[in-house]
C-alpha cells in the first residue's frame, strides 16, 4: 500500500501541484478577506467545498489515460452543448445574465466546462482531418459557432471570445497554413466595425473602460480606477490580514470576484502580489516543458493549447 501510494505521489511534478496549491489557498485567503463580515460568509465556505470538489475531480482524472478522454471528446462535447441549451430555460439570473444551472446546493457554468470540452472535441476532429477545408474542417467551425452564438445570447461576450482562441490555438499548433490565418485576420479587421455595433451597451462601456476608466470615473471606469488604488495602497508588504482600506470600507464594491488580487495586493503588498503572478508562469512553463516531451501528437497539441489558454486567462483576470 505505501509502495503504491509513493508510485502515485511520484507521478505528480511538484512544482505543478505546489504551484497549483499555492493559486487555490492565496484566492482562498483573499476571498475570506473580501467577504468576511465578523465570521466566515457563505461564499467563503462554497468556495472551500468547490475546492476540495475540484481536487478530487483533478485527482480521478489525472488517472485516466488521455486517449479515453479523447475518445469521449464527442459525447462530452454534445452533453456540454445540451447544458448550454438549457441555460436560458433553467438557468438563473445573475447581475443581469443568465449564465449558471442550479444542481441543489451547486452551481454549475456550462459555457465553462465548454472550454474544455470544445478544446478535446476540436482536437478529436483536427485527428480525422488533413485539410482544413473539408467536411471535418466545417463540423469543427459549426462546433466553434454553436457554444459561441449560445454564450453570447447569456451575455457572455468574454468567454465566446476565449472559444475563438482555442480554436485559433488548436489550428495553429496542429499545422494549418498560414494563409487561413491572415485571411481569417483580415476579415475580422474588416468586419470589427460591424461587430462593434452589435456589442451591447455595458460590453462597450467594459472595452472603453480598460482603454481609459479615467473617462467615467464614476460609472463603468470606478471598479478598475479603485482596484489600481488598492494595489497602490498596499505598498511592499501590505497592510495586513483583514486590514485593507479599499476592500473593507466598500471602495472597491465587486471585490471578491475578478478583482480579488486587488485585496491581496492590498493586505499582503507587492511582494507577495509578485510571488502569485509567479505561479501561474510557473505551470506555464511545466505545461509547454511537457507538451515538448510527450509522444503523442494529440497530447502535445492539448498541452499547447491548454498553456495558450491558460497564459490568456491569467493574463486578463
Amino acid at each position: 500500500m505505501r509502495g503504491r501510494l509513493k508510485k502515485i505521489i511520484k507521478d505528480y511534478d511538484p512544482y505543478v501541484i505546489l504551484s497549483l496549491f499555492f493559486i487555490c489557498l492565496v484566492g482562498l485567503v483573499g476571498i475570506y478577506s473580501a467577504t468576511f463580515k465578523g465570521s466566515p460568509s457563505p461564499l467563503f465556505i462554497k468556495q472551500s467545498l468547490y475546492l476540495v470538489m475540484g481536487l478530487f475531480i483533478m485527482f480521478f482524472l489525472s488517472r485516466l489515460n488521455f486517449r479515453t478522454i479523447l475518445d469521449m471528446a464527442p459525447a462530452i462535447y454534445f452533453l456540454n452543448l445540451l447544458l448550454l441549451v438549457l441555460v436560458p430555460l433553467v438557468g438563473k439570473t445573475v447581475y443581469g445574465a443568465k449564465r449558471w444551472i442550479d444542481l441543489g446546493p451547486v452551481s454549475v457554468q456550462p459555457s465553462e466546462f465548454m472550454k474544455f470540452s470544445f478544446l478535446l472535441f476540436a482536437l478529436y476532429t483536427l485527428e480525422h482531418t488533413k485539410k482544413f477545408l473539408s467536411r471535418e474542417g466545417f463540423i469543427l467551425l459549426i462546433a466553434f459557432l454553436l457554444p459561441a452564438v449560445l454564450t453570447l445570447k447569456q451575455p457572455d461576450l468574454g468567454t465566446a471570445v476565449t472559444y475563438g482562441l482555442i480554436l485559433f490555438l488548436v489550428l495553429f499548433l496542429g499545422g494549418i497554413r498560414l494563409k487561413y490565418f491572415i485571411l481569417s485576420g483580415i476579415s475580422l479587421f474588416l468586419v470589427s466595425p460591424l461587430l462593434w455595433h452589435f456589442l451591447k451597451d455595458y460590453q462597450k462601456a467594459r472595452i472603453l473602460a480598460v482603454l481609459d476608466p479615467y473617462e467615467d470615473y464614476h460609472g463603468s471606469g470606478y471598479q478598475l480606477i479603485q482596484s489600481v488604488i488598492a494595489i497602490g495602497s498596499g505598498g511592499f508588504l501590505g497592510k495586513g490580514f483583514l486590514q485593507g482600506t479599499q476592500s473593507h470600507l466598500l471602495f472597491l464594491p465587486e471585490k471578491h470576484t475578478d478583482f480579488i488580487f486587488s485585496v491581496i495586493a492590498e493586505e499582503w503588498g507587492f511582494l507577495a502580489g509578485s510571488i502569485l503572478l509567479l505561479a501561474p508562469f510557473v505551470l506555464f512553463y511545466r505545461i509547454v516543458h511537457y507538451a515538448l516531451d510527450v509522444p503523442h501528437p494529440a497530447e502535445r497539441l492539448y498541452l499547447g493549447a491548454f498553456a495558450g489558454l491558460w497564459l490568456f486567462q491569467t493574463g486578463v483576470n
